[in-house]
């Protein structure tokens, strides 16, 4: 690529960059996509603010580099960056995991509190929808919203457990659809001790959550000294003078694919894959 089109390349792709700053900033969402489609699920991550962010500071760097170097390699790789380091390096998503744990254990105790008010199966779950937890409170509503409008009970507590994603949130609503079936024989009880067994996982998870913190740590130093050492070896062209031919940036590309397996691999030691459900979606079923 030469000198005269990384310019106005450069520009646009700033450009554009901007435009998905401001996006996120205010907030916009597109219209609603269409379930279980691959555009469905495009659309989803566009509408994540997140990803609006990650994408257009990738879009912001990417051109920057790129214009300080004149290696596209470099240019690639800062943009791919935007979008790994925050997965690589971060731990939101387990600690939402926890914190909907922790919800659903209170939201179950409340059940069971409910019952032994001498209330029916039915009743406790409506009323569970006043001051539901933080975590947990949209799945909650919805639950209620279905229940108020006369869905079947085992539909709306699928729905629930679809919702959540969880194969505790699924042990909890096959109790609760069995509970049902019966009429809430025995429910207060088998609720309770779900609620036990619960408080028992959020702390295991803890636990492993504060080792898998120190390996991340360690991921995060790893990119800061590699970052510095980067910048470092940029800044000094004579150097990495051989990475400006054909020859040079083949094998920046083969260096950073390494980096990149080496970062991944790092990553998928510290996080472990999350427990299977029981309680599959019913494609076609009513939501």
């Amino acid at each position: 690529m030469t000198g005269s089109l990384l310019a106005p390349l450069a520009g646009g792709l700033v450009a554009t960059g901007l435009v998905c700053l401001a996006a996120a900033v205010r907030g916009q969402s597109p219209a609603p996509p269409r379930p279980d489609s691959r555009i469905a699920s495009l659309t989803g991550a566009v509408r994540d603010p997140a990803m609006r962010w990650q994408g257009g500071a990738a879009v912001l760097l990417g051109p920057a580099v790129l214009l300080l170097t004149g290696w596209p390699i470099a240019g690639l790789a800062a943009a791919a960056a935007c979008f790994a380091v925050p997965r690589l390096a971060g731990g939101r998503g387990a600690k939402s995991r926890i914190a909907r744990l922790e919800g659903l254990e209170q939201w179950t105790r409340r059940l069971a509190d409910m019952l032994s008010a001498a209330s029916g199966l039915e009743d406790a779950l409506a009323r569970g929808v006043e001051h539901p937890p933080e975590a947990i409170a949209a799945e909650v509503r919805d639950l209620g919203r279905k229940l108020a409008m006369r869905f079947d009970t085992e539909q709306a507590l699928r729905a629930f457990a679809d919702a959540l994603d969880d194969p505790v949130a699924d042990l909890i609503a096959a109790a609760l659809i069995r509970a049902s079936a019966r009429r809430g024989a025995g429910v207060r009880q088998v609720l309770g001790n779900l609620a036990a067994m619960v408080a028992a996982q959020v702390a295991a998870r803890r636990e492993v959550e504060a080792e898998r913190a120190r390996h991340r740590a360690t991921i995060r130093w790893i990119m800061v000294f590699l970052l510095g050492y980067s910048v470092f070896a940029a800044l000094n062209r004579e150097y990495v003078a051989p990475f400006s031919t054909t020859a040079g940036q083949v094998v920046l590309a083969g260096v950073v694919a390494c980096y990149g397996i080496g970062f991944w691999w790092l990553h998928r030691l510290g996080n472990a894959r999350p427990a299977g459900r029981f309680l599959l979606r019913e494609h076609g079923r009513s939501r």
